[in-house]
């Protein structure tokens, strides 16, 4: 799946720590080979504080988010836990 736009801004240091961040997040979560629906959820709200009010975060945390995790699971690199 392709988040990317076109026209989108480059992003400010603070939206690149702000990935680093998530980054981090994700990396801990499934550092183990498994998700949990907790974990996903703690993600999901990370990505909704984080990105508040600017789209063109939202689509690339998304993207990292769809790399980092979703992918891993289509692919069975990632497996998800109750």
């Amino acid at each position: 799946m392709d988040f990317s736009q076109p026209h989108a801004k480059e992003p400010t240091p603070e939206d690149l720590k702000k990935l680093d961040h998530l980054k981090q997040m994700i990396e801990r979560a499934v550092e183990d080979g498994v998700i949990t629906g907790q974990e996903i959820e703690a993600i999901k709200q990370e990505i909704l504080r984080s990105s508040k009010g600017s789209a063109d975060q939202l689509y690339r945390e998304l993207e990292l988010y769809d790399n980092l995790v979703t992918q891993k699971l289509r692919t069975d690199e990632l497996e998800y836990g109750a």
